[in-house]
């Protein structure tokens, strides 16, 4: 009964009550005076009479104060549950409120928990796998001992516990809002995390094969799924299988028609529990096949849209990275070759020309003849030294082997020794990086250190490496050469100060190069991790 019913049914009562009542004992008068009329002159009339009035009224106000007695004591219990209903309703309202708040699983236990114990006036702790939240005063270690209300919550698969006076029926009611706002929390984290996986897969690796494998094997994972491939299109529009997982139903490269056609414009199910989404919208590079429970991948497809656009973006960059790889092959044949043409082919040209005028005076004069045999042997012996220069920085380095710090000491040692001089390297701190800025970092070494053969007349090297934090590393090339003016440099040529730079900043690096004339070249490249 609730308060607004139970005062219009009172009013109601009391209303009827002041029309019925009042005829109702007058009847009782005139009937009893009609009954004892006769008897008047009996003397027990007298006391007849006192006792019907004497009794009747007293009888009366009685049963209309018993009754409204009752009728405030039904209100009253109605509004203290109304007040009760009221005071769960809020706290339910609060649990929800603050759980939507809350951004991790952890702040929502957090939150959960701590608006529990405010509105019940009890300690909470709620448990969900390896997560754990307890209040401030709650008791015990576990969830088993005696005194305690447990919960299970079995959506989420985690339990709530409760330390003090509470309704058990009302506790149940609210560990349900629990239970859905941890389901929520532990699907939205488990998706945040799997965006994380992805962004961290999509840093880590440079190799597109491996990089796919990753990624998928994340996927799968996250969908619950028995296993999925990922195809892209070559050139001549043809899909090939990259990677897969469990099973792919097609492992030999084919012309996409039908479905498959469809499928590299907007998700289709090419067969129950065959989910393909496409890799790129307006420009597709592919598809991402998932094998699984149908209805399950249909719930899941528009988060999966959205991890086929992370997949879309890791094709790109490295289909990007492979043109630029290119580029720089390129653009690295055409210097050697520029440095064979004004290098070593020139100084061929000379000795050749130096021992055709050796020949010419072996007769007439030996003694000028074997000063020229003397500067074509020095221009021989300083043009061996170059071509083992250059061909111990072409040689590549097996980062993986060795690791990245390990090589760039190894690295810098060999070529102070081909190049002639003295090299100190410094390492502060572990450097956290992805392939891919390894690689570059790796290449900025070879070229400031090439240049430093080269042009600097160097004797002594200074590489430092240094970590930067949270992730990220900075390399310190520094010689006490001649120096130079960078405002002078030429961009492109031999020095190869654009190519260092392109390589940094395509990593969202920073470079810089600081010299003077007479006073050494200082390189410094900072990437990110």
């Amino acid at each position: 009964m609730t308060p607004r019913a139970s005062l219009g049914e009172l009013a109601n009562r009391i209303r009827k009550a002041r029309l019925y009542l009042p005829p109702i004992i007058a009847l009782f008068v005139v009937l009893f005076q009609f009954g004892i009329r006769k008897s008047l002159d009996d003397p027990h009339a007298f006391w007849l009479m006192l006792a019907f009035y004497g009794l009747l009224g007293p009888f009366v106000v009685y049963l209309t104060l018993d009754w409204v007695a009752d009728e405030l004591t039904a209100r009253e219990r109605a509004e203290r549950e109304l007040l009760e209903a009221n005071r769960r309703l809020l706290a339910v309202r609060q649990v929800v409120h603050r759980a939507l708040e809350a951004e991790s699983l952890d702040e929502v236990m957090r939150a959960v928990a701590e608006a529990i114990r405010e509105a019940l006036g009890g300690e909470v702790a709620i448990t969900l796998g390896e997560y754990r939240y307890v209040t401030a005063g709650f008791p015990f270690a576990g969830c088993q001992a005696e005194g305690l209300v447990t919960v299970e919550l079995s959506r989420s698969g985690g339990r709530l516990c409760f330390f003090g006076e509470v309704d058990r029926s009302f506790l149940e009611v609210l560990a349900g809002e629990v239970d859905s706002v941890l389901e929520a929390a532990e699907a939205r984290t488990r998706d945040l995390l799997t965006l994380f996986e992805v962004d961290e897969a999509l840093r880590a690796e440079a190799n597109l094969e491996k990089l796919l494998e990753r990624l998928l094997e994340r996927i799968v994972a996250w969908a619950g799924a028995e296993g999925g491939a990922v195809y892209l299109l070559d050139e001549g529009g043809v899909l090939k299988l990259w990677a897969y997982r469990g099973s792919a139903p097609a492992r030999k490269a084919f012309l996409p028609q039908g479905a498959w056609s469809d499928a590299l414009k907007k998700p289709v199910f090419l067969a129950p529990g065959q989910l393909a989404v496409p890799l790129g919208d307006k420009s597709p590079v592919g598809v991402l096949l998932l094998l699984g429970e149908h209805e399950r991948l249909r719930s899941e497809l528009a988060f999966l849209k959205l991890l086929a656009s992370q997949v879309t973006l890791a094709v790109r960059n490295a289909q990007a990275y492979l043109r630029a790889e290119e580029l720089a092959i390129h653009e690295e044949r055409t210097r050697i070759a520029r440095e064979i043409h004004d290098g070593l082919a020139q100084s061929l040209a000379f000795m050749a020309l130096k021992l055709d005028l050796v020949t010419r005076l072996m007769d007439r004069d030996p003694k000028r003849a074997k000063e020229e045999l003397a500067v074509v042997r020095e221009t021989l012996r300083a043009q061996i030294r170059e071509v083992r220069r250059s061909i111990f920085a072409l040689r590549p380095i097996d980062l993986e082997r060795y690791g990245f710090v390990e090589s760039i000491r190894r690295y810098t040692q060999a070529f102070a020794e081909q190049a002639g001089f003295r090299a100190e390297v410094e390492v502060v701190g572990e450097p956290e990086l992805a392939q891919a800025s390894e690689l570059a970092l790796f290449r900025v070494l070879q070229e400031a250190l090439n240049n430093v053969a080269k042009h600097a007349r160097a004797r002594r090297v200074r590489v430092r490496l240094e970590a930067l934090s949270p992730k990220g590393a900075r390399l310190v090339v520094e010689d006490d050469g001649v120096g130079f003016d960078p405002a002078t440099a030429p961009k492109e040529g031999h020095f190869g100060l654009a190519q260092m730079r392109e390589r940094v900043q395509a990593r969202g690096g920073r470079f810089r190069v600081e010299s003077r004339p007479g006073a050494g070249t200082r390189v410094v490249a900072e990437v990110p991790g």
